[in-house]
């Protein structure tokens, strides 16, 4: 197993946690993101794996929805579903070999998962911070996804992307280095004074 397969593995359980956490009444709260809802932003994940998995199985780009209908009615069994589907999708020999199209360019399917990595998890807390549950993200998937992001530089920032960098202390933790580089405001922000 290459080391971006265990890692995006790892991503898609630590979202798992975190969906399988949400209440039913929950999946409306506004997220950190002020375009979506944890519904929302769940079915933006969602239709980014569709799209891996369609391009592991030579199957082109999936239809764009909005993101609520792609969550659909019962968001949690949604997820359910897409996780399997690509979990299915990467268990071949040979698959993480096979180029593939993707929003960063060509590249191997290896390339594309460990890239991917840190959109999951950016928005695994988001819906926990929309929810009130712990995102729970370990701290080398939280290094490793800041690694992912720095390297993308500011590219990675614009409307419809990310925000501005949030500073944070140097000795934050992992997950708040990694969310405040992503433009999110976690507690080591706060601490330091900045509650705009």
């Amino acid at each position: 197993m290459s080391k971006n397969l265990r890692d995006f593995t790892k991503t898609l359980y630590t979202m798992d946690g975190v969906v399988r956490r949400v209440a039913d009444g929950d999946w409306d709260n506004q997220s950190p993101n002020d375009d979506w809802t944890a519904k929302q932003t769940l079915g933006h994940v969602i239709w980014g794996l569709k799209r891996i998995a369609a391009a592991i199985d030579g199957d082109g780009v999936p239809d764009e929805q909005a993101e609520e209908d792609v969550a659909g009615d019962r968001p949690a069994d949604s997820w359910n579903d897409v996780r399997e589907n690509l979990l299915d999708a990467l268990d071949h020999h040979g698959v993480l070999q096979k180029e593939i199209q993707t929003p960063f360019g060509d590249m191997t399917v290896d390339e594309a998962i460990g890239k991917f990595i840190f959109d999951a998890l950016t928005h695994a807390w988001d819906i926990a911070e929309a929810t009130g549950v712990d995102a729970a993200i370990p701290d080398e998937l939280a290094e490793r996804a800041l690694e992912v992001l720095m390297a993308f530089g500011d590219a990675i920032r614009g409307p419809g992307l990310f925000g501005d960098a949030v500073d944070v202390p140097e000795d934050a933790p992992a997950t708040d280095r990694f969310i405040a580089f992503g433009g999110r405001k976690p507690k080591a922000s706060l601490d330091m004074g900045d509650a705009g």
